[in-house]
């Protein structure tokens, strides 16, 4: 019998697909748990030459159709998901922190409740910084998003201008961990907002953030690409 793996997600009902399809959301389930397992993986020898085999396989399966146009983490392409239920799951499917469908992602979730915007996440070994610990850049990634987040269901979208993370205490790998942001004053294209991270009662790590609303000249100005690289 095969040993439990060392991380597994939190049990829960069935994500929904965002309009893209169960087959789409369990490949790249699927592709999240092999990012794990290659992680902490022990195994040597002919395992890791049949594993490889097979991961070479499955991408020049999945590599054969892809996706064109200009790549973003919101809603693209013939997924019909909107923001009109406030989720920001549903908003963001390809997002690199909370997107269900971007396998990069960490097993992070968000809710919107009034202003606010409230989340958890209990991350893998693939996020570790220091012993035990997850990677600050990780902490600043994941704020980023929750801070962005909270003007979104605000409908006062931004890009972020600067983002300051205090870190107060370590913040563990393996433990769930509560998030919790926002909304602070306006000024202008100015948008402030202010986020935490808490484990077992205790704060670990704090941010403030700064966005600057979102000019739609900027998006007329990208020209969309033909074909991928």
């Amino acid at each position: 019998m095969s040993e439990k793996p060392l991380w597994e997600a939190p049990s829960a009902a069935p994500s929904p697909d965002y309009g893209a399809g169960a087959d789409r959301l369990a490949l790249t389930e699927a592709a999240r748990r092999v990012l794990n397992a290659v992680r902490v993986t022990t195994a040597t020898g002919s395992s890791l030459t049949e594993a490889t085999e097979l991961l070479e396989r499955a991408a020049t399966l999945v590599e054969a159709e892809q996706m064109k146009g200009l790549h973003q983490q919101g809603v693209m392409g013939e997924l019909t998901a909107s923001f009109e239920s406030r989720d920001p799951m549903a908003f963001f499917p390809f997002s690199p922190i909370i997107g269900r469908l971007n396998p990069a992602s960490p097993p992070v979730e968000l809710w919107a409740e009034g202003e606010e915007v409230h989340g958890r996440m209990n991350l893998s070994p693939v996020y570790a910084g220091p012993p035990g610990l997850v990677h600050g850049g990780i902490i600043a990634e994941i704020f980023d998003e929750l801070l962005g987040v909270v003007n979104v269901v605000n409908n006062k979208g931004g890009y972020t201008g600067t983002l300051k993370v205090v870190y107060r205490r370590p913040t563990p790998l393996l433990r769930e961990i509560r998030l919790r942001a926002w909304p602070s004053v306006e000024e202008g294209r100015k948008l402030y907002a202010s986020g935490e991270m808490v484990c077992d009662g205790t704060v670990t790590a704090t941010a403030d953030g700064v966005f600057i609303r979102a000019n739609r000249q900027l998006f007329e100005d990208i020209e969309t690409p033909q074909e991928n690289p």
